[in-house]
This record gives C-alpha cells, structure tokens and sequence, in this order.
C-alpha cells in the first residue's frame, strides 16, 4: 500500500479570498473597535459566570468544575485577544478590561492586589 501523496489525495488550502464576501464592506477602525470591545465585553461577562457557577458548585463534581474550568480560560484568552488587539487599533478605543494578568488571575488575586495597593498609598 502506497503513502505517496497524489493530486486528488490532497486537499487544497483555503485562502481568506476564497470565503470572504466581497460584497461586503470593510470595517473603520472605529467599527472594529467597537466589535472587539463587545467580544472582550462578552468573553468579561462569560468569565464572570463561570466563576459565579464555580463557586455555588457542590463536592464532587468534578465534571461540571472541569467544563465550567474550561470555558473560564477561553473566555479569558478571547477578552484578553481581543483587548490586545484593540489597544492596538488607533481610534478603536480603550480595552475592556485590560492586560492578560488582569483578564487572567482569579479574583483573590485582585483583591490583594487592590488591598496591598491601598496599603502603599
């Protein structure tokens, strides 16, 4: 039985030409930022929730922690990716929440933080 790669074995690579619709408009810097803004806004929301649900769950399930685990970090990375990019817009506005630290350390992290912060002023 032969490896070898033909022609027909291979599937072709797509390029972003080949889906993107042409007929429609390209984004202002201003309506990209808004749209990343709303996706960091909706991943802090996301975030939130898992670690409200966390919180309320009862010992042993350590299924549910996994999944809701999870979707808390691809929510943190989506904000995060997001807020990134929009810093780094001009005109798109600023960031949602902020720097990975910020979308990414738990909230008791925050807390001493903020208590450690007020201590020092």
């Amino acid at each position: 039985m032969s490896t070898a790669k033909t022609s027909e074995s291979v599937i072709p690579k797509r390029r972003s030409s080949d889906w993107k619709n042409k007929a429609a408009a390209s984004m202002t810097p201003e309506q990209l930022g808004i749209l990343l803004n709303d996706i960091a806004g909706m991943a802090k929301h996301i975030n939130r929730l898992t670690s409200l649900l966390m919180v309320n769950l009862g010992h042993g399930q350590e299924d549910e922690e996994t999944y809701l685990t999870a979707i808390e970090a691809m929510a943190q990375r989506i904000g995060w990716a997001a807020d990134m990019a929009s810093d780094r817009i001009e005109g798109a506005g600023s960031a949602v929440y902020g720097d990975a630290e910020k979308w990414m350390m738990p909230p008791l992290f925050h807390y001493y933080h903020a208590a450690a912060e007020g201590a020092a002023a």
